[in-house]
């Protein structure tokens, strides 16, 4: 996560900013892909979640390069293009079903700690700039509850 970090701060514009998506999305069906082979209803819940982080993604690089200038096309095979790193991670990810189990978990340790150093490091940061109010603090805990409520549903 610090050479990602490092390599974010080196790179600008919008290179910099398709690389560290890429490097997130791979990162993120790495543990898609994990939590399929650990069991079922990990991975189909961390598909429900990661669906969603995904949609906001995609719409983030999309405004990103549309405000720096890129044309509409180029924007759209840019996104398709670095949206094909979830299911190339997630692909990567299932490959770890003959690994010891121990290795396995050591794998899923580094993806949900990846992250979990991204939301503790960048977006809670970020989160904390702008006023809240109390709706964007009953959406968290909304959102969370929501979380929980589907884990219930598939167990």
């Amino acid at each position: 996560m610090l050479v990602i970090r490092s390599a974010g701060k080196r790179l600008d514009g919008s290179i910099a900013l398709i690389t560290l998506i890429g490097v997130d999305l791979f990162i993120d069906g790495l543990v898609l892909g994990i939590g399929f082979v650990a069991a079922y209803q990990a991975g189909l819940l961390l598909t429900i979640a990661l669906s969603l982080e995904v949609l906001f993604v995609g719409v983030t690089l999309a405004l990103g390069l549309t405000n720096r200038g890129w044309r509409s096309n180029k924007v759209l095979g840019t996104v398709a293009a670095v949206g094909l790193f979830l299911p190339l991670g997630a692909v990567a990810g299932t490959a770890a079903v003959v690994l010891p189990s121990h290795l396995l978990t050591a794998l899923f340790a580094f993806g949900l700690v990846a992250l979990l150093y991204l939301v503790t490091e960048e977006l809670l940061v970020e989160a904390h700039q702008a006023p809240e109010g109390p709706s964007v603090t009953s959406m968290f805990f909304a959102g969370f509850l929501l979380l929980l409520m589907l884990e219930e549903a598939l167990a």
